[in-house]
């Protein structure tokens, strides 16, 4: 679609925008078809990555377990009476859960939409491993959509929802009567049944959502440019998202149709050109447009790049004004003046349904750029909004994150909340193993450092991951199955490395040095059954500051926030509009000071941060030197807090001193002259012994056992010596192979600087052992 007909089409409205875009979509085969993706990079299929992080794995079970104890029918019982012709919030004996899914609530049957897409999750990440847990998911799930289908079919025009169609007249303006935003409830629902075809493959859920793909047609298509403009006034979600997803899997024009009409122009236009005009509006209504904006892209191509520059300045504009150390954003529910973050410091900060979204927004920049600072962000918030929001021992989740010094997490009731947080909390934590890992057609990149498997099925590609940031500054990835051609792992050099310190990597316990672009350090090789790699990723305090006060500060080890427990007292909750948030009862006293002693000026003591706040040998536990808080306060991980009162900021208070200059540019690191790249392997496998980097014609090695063609120490079925002793790092082969080997090496090399002039990385980039 040329330029000049995309701004003829945003600059018409109502019945003649739509048909445009229904002509157009009709007569133009790459906007009628999703079949022309713009994403550089794929995710993995639930089922294909197992999280095996201890602490993570329970936080996993615990909210599986809670899922599993709600009562769908109950989920159900407003859908069921609105198909009767009852109102459920005027009539009895109706069996309703509390909490927003209650009578009053005219959010009702919301949780239905998060709730299908976290069985669905749970059921397809558990397919594999636990047959038993998943066939009962799958009943519930199947249950759940027949009882959908038959509440739907009782409406001649396919409307399903928990509350009567006269809802959606209110927010016309065509009946009078309560109302709040009864579009947000649809993206949920429509998303959810989404969610059970796509990851259970349950056939009726398409055909329900599709129907209510039509439902909502039939009903947008009327509106005119003004009450267009009124209804999308009002909360509604991700509605286009959802909607360019039904389009995909329907290639319905007027799926697609709908679509358009819920992306907001308006909005979009002044985000597009770098003008931040969210300061005033409600944080969580914004974001989700443009999930939306940006599937439009992915979803239609390069024709729809404006959609794609919303969504990316959008992404830069909220990280840049708006965000808190820990990723999140908002003060109570909205987005205020730039970077004016330590004046709205309070507790109700950080709703966590922002973090959610913010990272589907992360995760489809990512896919669609490559570019590592989507990779970046999804860990920062990932790991201190998401990771940090839930009571690991329920599965419950927070509504607000304080960044306020001295509150703490109220955390939602299993049947008396049912918050948007709950319900985003459902999902949160049964796609925990989402985004560890990407991939290409050919090469594989590694996002995340968190224990876990990848079972890449379409490359034979297997791995294990074992890592236990930031105890320790190891990641280990062990091959357990591998293909006969060369893959690149891409390794993600994260932004919290310390600074002048290498990254080091060992192939088989052999130093090697690896090559870096565009953010990751690559290994690209012919993959043996046990070999390893190893990662060393130094981590050190860093000190943040708040624009509108550098005195204000937080403290990060590696990729974790810390915060000090404030103790426990009177720690009572009061109502906050439908939630619930801290409080701090006169007579709690709070200190949420940090006095510098000892002459040191501020700037002097942040400077000299890694002697100032000093770790405790073997734990991630830190306290402070040359304070007035010395022996009064301990940082730990902020993510895995949830039972006392905390401060993340403190005031720092002193004589401020003068600014202390940037120490200047890192010297290059000594490397170890061996290329990871260009190692070799031995033609077959040997038993390695003990050590990390063996050498000479030895069996000393990393991989610790035999091992079928991988392992390179003495004793290998040829009977043959190495250089280097280990798997992937012997350099020189036996006499008997060596003929029979030129040939496939040669043939290898070729085929890996096929590979790398395919790659979309830039020149090839500096080869290191790591310093960043």
């Amino acid at each position: 679609m040329s330029k000049r007909i995309l701004q003829c089409r945003r600059s018409l409205s109502g019945a003649t925008a739509l048909a445009v875009s229904l002509l157009l979509g009709a007569l133009t085969p790459g906007v009628a078809s999703a079949t022309d993706p713009v994403e550089k990079l794929q995710e993995f299929e639930l089922d294909e990555v197992s999280v095996t992080d201890a602490y993570y794995q329970n936080i996993s079970s615990k909210e599986i377990a809670y899922i599993m104890s709600l009562d769908p029918n109950r989920l159900l019982e407003g859908f069921k009476a609105v198909s009767q012709g009852r109102d459920p919030g005027n009539s009895p004996g109706i069996n309703l859960y509390g909490g927003w899914e209650g009578g009053w609530s005219l959010l009702r049957g919301h949780t239905i939409g998060h709730y299908m897409s976290a069985m669905a999750q749970a059921y397809k990440q558990l397919k594999s491993s636990d047959a038993e847990q998943s066939a009962a998911i799958a009943q519930k799930i199947d249950y759940t959509i027949s009882q959908l289908k038959s509440f739907q079919d009782a409406s001649p025009r396919g409307y399903l929802f928990a509350s009567p169609e006269t809802h959606f007249d209110v927010v016309e303006g065509k009946a009078n009567g309560s109302s709040w935003a009864p579009w947000y409830t649809m993206h949920k629902i429509i998303a959810g049944l989404i969610d059970v075809y796509k990851f259970e493959g349950n056939a009726a859920a398409l055909e329900i959502a599709s129907k209510l793909g039509d439902w909502t047609y039939n009903r947008s298509s009327a509106w005119n440019a003004d009450l267009r403009r009124k209804v999308l006034g009002v909360e509604y979600g991700g509605m286009n998202d959802c909607l360019y997803d039904l389009y995909r899997l329907t290639n319905n024009a007027n799926h697609l149709a709908a679509a358009h009409i819920f992306d907001e122009d308006s909005l979009f236009t002044p985000i597009s050109q770098g003008n931040n005009v969210l300061p005033g509006k409600h944080a969580n209504t914004q974001i989700p447009k443009f999930i939306g904006a940006l599937n439009r892209y992915r979803t239609l191509g390069q024709t729809e790049n404006f959609y794609y520059t919303a969504a990316e300045q959008f992404w830069s504009i909220v990280l840049r004004d708006h965000t808190y150390v820990t990723g999140g954003n908002s003060q109570l529910e909205h987005f205020h003046e730039p970077r004016q973050l330590d004046a709205q410091r309070d507790n109700v900060n950080n709703e966590t349904c922002n973090a959610y979204n913010m990272l589907k927004l992360s995760r489809g920049l990512f896919k669609a750029t490559g570019d590592v600072k989507y990779a970046d962000y999804y860990e920062q918030a990932h790991i201190n909004e998401i990771m940090s929001a839930v009571n690991p021992t329920n599965g419950m989740t927070a509504y607000f994150k304080p960044m306020g010094t001295g509150y703490f997490k109220v955390f939602g009731k299993p049947e008396d909340t049912f918050w948007c947080c709950n319900g985003t909390g459902m999902e949160n934590y049964t796609k925990l193993n989402d985004s560890l890992y990407f991939h290409d057609d050919t090469d594989l990149y590694v996002n995340m450092f968190l224990s876990s498997t990848l079972n890449w099925s379409e490359r034979g590609l297997s791995l294990k991951q074992t890592s236990n940031f930031p105890v320790s500054d190891k990641a280990v990835f062990e091959i357990t199955a591998a293909p006969a051609d060369a893959v690149t792992i891409n390794f993600r050099k994260p932004s919290w490395v310390a600074r002048c310190q290498p990254v080091t990597i060992t192939v088989n316990g052999q130093a090697c040095d690896a090559t870096e672009a565009n953010g990751y350090l690559t290994v690209g090789r012919t993959w043996k059954l046990g070999d390893k790699v190893e990662l060393t990723l130094p981590m050190e305090v860093k000190v943040s500051r708040l624009p509108d006060n550098p005195n204000a500060v937080a403290f990060v080890y590696g990729p974790v926030v810390l915060s000090a427990g404030l103790g426990t007292e009177r720690m009572l909750s009061e109502p906050q509009w439908a939630s619930e948030k801290a409080t701090i009862p006169p007579g709690v006293i709070i200190k949420d000071t940090i006095g510098i002693n000892n002459g040191i000026t501020i700037n002097e003591w942040i400077a000299d941060i890694e002697n100032n706040l000093v770790q405790t040998p073997g734990a991630a536990e830190f306290t402070l030197r040359n304070t007035d808080s010395d022996s009064t306060l301990t940082f730990t991980p902020h993510y895995q807090r949830y039972a006392d009162r905390y401060g993340i900021y403190f005031r720092l208070t002193g004589t401020a001193g003068e600014n202390i200059p940037d120490a200047g540019e890192c010297p290059p690191p000594p490397g170890t002259g061996e290329q990871c790249d260009s190692v070799s392997s031995s033609e077959s496998g040997g038993s390695t012994g003990s050590g990390s980097t063996g050498s000479g014609s030895t069996g000393s090695g990393s991989t610790g056992g035999a091992s079928e063609g991988s392992s390179g120490g003495s004793g290998g079925a040829d009977g043959g010596t190495t250089d280097q002793g280990s798997s992937g790092c012997s350099c020189s082969l036996s006499r008997a192979s060596s003929e029979r080997w030129q040939l496939a090496a040669l043939f290898g090399l070729g085929l890996v600087a096929w590979r790398r002039g395919r790659r979309r990385a830039a020149p090839l980039g500096a080869r290191i052992s790591g310093a960043r």
